[in-house]
């Protein structure tokens, strides 16, 4: 069964959002109070609404009680998102994501029910505070409170070694999760390509190839301090 999303406001955010969950190949409702606005998204999403989010009859009579997940993304009117989150709990809808502007909002929403919090303007400053502290991290994945997956380049210092001659979790306080490696396959028209494919469930006797991605777990100080 295909997954329902509504992605309710549709400014750069709610707009990027319900276009990249549409082209993932699942329904997405997105509303907008901006009949222009929703004019210019309707061929990306499912179902386009211009309409007032704070209307219970009409979030009803749009079927959004039905939605899996609803994510209320307007950035600039709270009390909007406020009376939206609350509205959708009271519906039922299984789970709720509300965009919040500072903390404070963020901890008005729990308390209204949200099950998420997003903040885009933190988590995108988080991003390129790890891009430009980490420059030699190939992505970035926050799990929790400065701990992380990450993808990187086999560093010199590793390459053609085993896991268990590396001793990373004592040597470094990281753990290796997957390696991912170029493997050749052939195409339609018998030439040669490349594919990166995870490879390797890591074992202690798994070598590390010059090439090779690593994909590892940490806390970010210690991954900062590992070799380029």
């Amino acid at each position: 069964m295909i997954e329902r999303f509504t992605v309710i406001g549709l400014g750069r955010f709610g707009a990027r959002l319900a276009t990249s969950l549409a082209q993932a190949g699942v329904e997405v409702i997105g509303i907008d109070k901006s009949r222009e606005v929703v004019e210019e998204l309707r061929d990306q999403v499912t179902l386009a609404i211009a309409m007032d989010a704070t209307d219970e009859a009409a979030l009803r009579l749009q079927g959004i009680d039905q939605v899996d997940t609803a994510i209320v993304g307007m950035g600039r009117n709270f009390e909007a998102t406020a009376m939206t989150t609350a509205l959708l709990k009271s519906l039922r809808v299984k789970r709720v994501i509300a965009r919040a502007g500072n903390p404070m909002q963020a901890r008005i929403l729990q308390r209204i029910g949200a099950d998420s919090i997003v903040s885009p303007e933190d988590e995108s400053a988080d991003r390129w505070s790890h891009k430009l502290l980490m420059p030699f991290i190939v992505d970035h994945v926050e799990l929790g409170s400065g701990y992380a997956l990450a993808q990187l380049p086999t560093p010199e210092p590793w390459r053609g070694r085993k896991l268990a001659d590396l001793d990373l979790r004592n040597k470094h306080k990281v753990t290796i999760v997957a390696i991912k490696r170029r493997v050749a396959s052939a195409t339609a028209t018998g030439a040669e390509d490349y594919d990166e494919r995870v490879v390797d469930l890591p074992q202690p006797g798994s070598m590390v190839g010059p090439d090779d991605t690593l994909i590892l777990a940490g806390f970010d100080q210690d991954i900062e301090r590992l070799p380029r």
